[in-house]
């Protein structure tokens, strides 16, 4: 069974433009994806609906029906919910959302109005193999639903998520885990200092593979016991998106990346080769890497050697990343002070 699992899919604001000039972004990769069994993507950006959108979230995301039809174009058949934004557009975006991946023959997991649906794996099967997929979203990246929401999330609890592990790991020849987390470590380089530790658990507990997302980053990737942690794919398609009405927020350039995995599964184990993808103004190409890991993974376990290094680094990135803010938002149309304050603010917060 051959996958490939993609980042952070948003068809959000300049998508939903390049969608009614019929402009195709995604016809290269495209094809090369259609040879997949399965395509597999976060699918971070939903619909909006009528009824408004969740305002306890800062920043929202949100697209048109008619410009989700890009993820044919991709040939994603798998996504994601279990992630920050799926409440963004309220039940009603959400709903019309799940209603368009049915029609599409789109296959979803990790978030839904019904409680118990939310927390249900994917199982996918062919030729005598047999996939447990499992989608978490850890509360940390601040999914910020009220307390009568109607929609659920399947959130990332280590002691629910072991147990669910070692229950499908009995019915199913692979378990892999999708997660949406580090929410601390968001636009960062390397994972939050507990996450390996975490990874490594949830490998001890019988998984056989775990793919992160979230950061919006490439970050790097390691094997523990045989098994590959791949901490976040960074960003497969997203968009300069709106913060405040008209005032678009410009992304840095190195959001404008990510990592898609190529993953064959057979009875006996599983294979990995992996591409960069490069969002080159909403043109997605890819190119298949060599040696792109070597210095980064060595100066991940020098980082993750000692928690005074790690600290160090984080206090950096925090820095670095509000002074990156604050000139983005002066490249963009003008925010008043009080708009700028309440952006650095969230991002502090």
């Amino acid at each position: 069974m051959k996958i490939a699992f993609l980042g952070d899919i948003s068809l959000n604001d300049e998508y939903t433009y390049l969608y009614r000039k019929g402009v195709k972004p995604f016809d290269k990769i495209g094809a090369y994806l259609k040879s997949f069994d399965y395509v597999i993507g976060n699918l971070e950006c939903l619909a909006k609906g009528e009824k408004g959108e969740n305002e306890l979230k800062k920043p929202r995301l949100k697209t048109t029906l008619e410009t989700l039809n890009y993820l044919t174009d991709i040939g994603v058949n798998v996504v994601g919910l279990a992630h920050n934004h799926a409440y963004d557009n309220l039940k009603d975006g959400f709903e019309k959302t799940v209603a368009f991946l049915d029609s599409k023959n789109i296959q979803y997991l990790g978030a839904s109005v019904n409680a118990s649906q939310a927390k249900q794996p994917l199982i996918l099967e062919e030729d005598g193999i047999s996939i447990c997929l499992l989608n978490y979203v850890s509360k940390d990246t601040n999914p910020n639903l009220p307390e009568d929401a109607e929609v659920y999330l399947n959130y990332l609890e280590k002691e629910k998520v072991e147990a669910d592990i070692k229950l499908y790991k009995q019915k199913y020849r692979y378990v892999v885990l999708f997660l949406h987390w580090g929410g601390n470590m968001e636009g960062a380089k390397f994972p939050d200092w507990n996450q390996p530790k975490e990874a490594k658990d949830f490998i001890d507990a019988g998984a056989d593979l775990i793919v992160g997302n979230h950061s919006h980053t490439i970050q790097p990737y390691e094997m523990y016991k045989g098994k590959y942690i791949f901490y976040s794919l960074g960003n497969f398609c997203f968009s300069h998106y709106i913060y405040f009405a008209g005032k678009k927020l410009i992304m840095p350039k190195y959001y404008q990346k990510g990592l898609m995995l190529q993953v064959c599964f057979d009875k006996e184990a599983l294979y990995i080769d992996n591409f960069i993808i490069k969002n080159k103004h909403y043109q997605i190409k890819y190119t298949k890497v060599r040696n792109y890991f070597l210095l980064f993974n060595l100066f991940y376990k020098l980082l993750f050697s000692h928690y005074f290094l790690w600290k160090f680094y984080v206090a950096l990135h925090n820095i670095f990343s509000i002074i990156s803010l604050y000139n983005r938002m002066l490249f963009t149309k003008h925010y008043s002070l009080r708009e700028k304050w309440i952006i650095v603010r969230n991002r502090i917060s």
